[in-house]
């Protein structure tokens, strides 16, 4: 026959009460151990891939604790499970009025009663109020095997730790339908926790649309930060609400252990002889990311256009050098005042072009003037090209005979064509309208 007997000041009858409400989102049966100067309240969820133990310390969180088991010596245990809703309503939320109104107790006296000769065996919860009201529970409860989540903590080589209050607010942000957690350090010295959930279609359906919501902490605004870079832990968000929101009632500290995805993670927190430790299974990446950060896809681009001139230089130096010549000089008249080379067709640069050409330029060209400024000037000014020569391609009078005198285009290359008059080709001009008037044509 076991003998358990502990009293509860009304403040940890209170605490009490938070541990059952957070250990309620893990599992609906809570299983309890008492050993001799500990006793613990777990949780494990259905899928198992969340584990909570709450363990009480005999001395420092009761005013008095003894527990004798009836097998084991020394090490012997007694354990038992209960549901937790039956819990919840013996030790309810206003145990605990530091103003004294009704409602709260003076102290809670907790017994098991195991008897051979009873029928049932009873955990006993009395209720001490302020009035010398006196309120009794009875609650079945049920012998199982209870079982602990191992995890070490040596292995477990990232770390860090941030008050239970700042978490809160981060998680606030977090999106109701949210499933999952992602934590991982950034390269800029910032910590991001971003909730998700996935696409999930049927077919043509969307059955659930994707929703992330990322939240970026400075790493110094932790206690303690020890994490590698590019390290992704994926976790439950449900879960780590429920641990975040437990940890500010204390109004402690949150600790996380963890090595790598697919590998447990552990929530650890505590204070006033109760300490309060959660593994959970996760996912992610394998590997962090590199010490060098990737530059982005623009960046890339640019890199590789700015490649292109050298590269394309590179080519024909290459192929110059192979064939012994060095390459051409440019006219004279190819060149500008500065001995820059002018390309054919090449204009003085307007002002909207100087303005994107300098980054430091105050003036901000708009884009569809600049575009229309060009195109007006494209549409009056034809692009010379003097790699062929300055002749008249056409015979602009209209007094001859086309038999006589057929009209004729140089192409520049010595290659002539022979058109009449009723051709339907379009001739297009070589020459500008104003090189025309000086000649005195018209």
């Amino acid at each position: 026959m076991v003998v358990l007997n502990f009293t509860l000041t009304p403040e940890s009858a209170s605490k009490i009460h938070d541990v059952l409400i957070c250990l309620g989102k893990f599992n609906d049966t809570v299983a309890i151990e008492a050993r001799r100067e500990r006793f613990t309240l777990t949780g494990l969820n259905s899928s198992k891939s969340a584990y909570a133990a709450v363990s009480l310390d005999g001395k420092q969180f009761f005013s008095s604790y003894e527990c004798i088991p009836s097998h084991g010596g020394p090490d012997g245990r007694f354990t038992c499970s209960m549901y937790t809703k039956a819990l919840l309503s013996v030790f309810k939320g206003r145990l605990y009025d530091p103003l004294g109104r009704d409602g709260a107790i003076d102290r809670c006296e907790v017994s098991v009663q195991e008897r051979e000769n009873e029928a049932q065996c009873r955990f006993i919860v009395k209720m001490v109020c302020n009035q010398g009201v006196i309120k009794t529970y009875k609650l079945t409860y049920e012998a199982v095997d209870v079982m602990h989540a191992l995890f070490d903590r040596n292995v477990a080589k990232n770390r860090w730790s941030l008050h239970s209050g700042a978490v809160k607010e981060y998680i606030e942000y977090f999106g109701t339908k949210t499933e999952m957690l992602d934590i991982f350090a950034g390269e800029e010295g910032r910590c991001v926790f971003k909730s998700y959930t996935e696409k999930i279609t049927n077919g043509k359906e969307i059955l659930k649309h994707p929703l992330v919501t990322a939240v970026a902490v400075n790493t110094s605004d932790f206690e303690d930060f020890d994490v590698q870079p590019g390290l992704h832990i994926i976790i439950s968000v449900k879960d780590f609400k429920a641990i975040v929101i437990h940890a500010d009632t204390l109004k402690t500290s949150l600790k996380a252990y963890y090595s790598q995805p697919t590998r447990p993670l552990q929530f650890s927190y505590g204070c006033d002889g109760l300490v309060c430790e959660f593994t959970l299974m996760t996912s992610g990446d394998y590997t962090a990311a590199p010490t060098t950060p990737t530059p982005a896809p623009q960046a890339l681009n640019s890199q590789q256009t700015s490649r292109a001139p050298s590269a394309a230089t590179e080519r024909t130096d290459t192929r110059s050098m192979r064939s012994g010549m060095p390459p051409p000089t440019e006219a004279a008249s190819r060149r500008d005042r500065a001995g820059r080379l002018r390309h054919p067709g090449s204009r003085p640069p307007t002002q909207s072009q100087q303005a994107q050409q300098d980054p430091e330029s105050l003036f901000v060209p708009d884009p569809s003037e600049a575009r229309q400024r060009e195109e007006e000037e494209d549409s009056a000014w034809a692009p010379l090209d003097y790699d062929k020569e300055e002749t008249l391609g056409w015979d602009a009078s209209a007094d001859h005979d086309a038999s006589v005198f057929p009209t004729f285009r140089d192409s520049g290359s010595g290659a002539s064509r022979t058109n009449t008059m009723d051709s339907n080709d379009v001739i297009e001009p070589t020459q500008r309208v104003s090189q025309l008037k000086d000649l005195g044509l018209w």
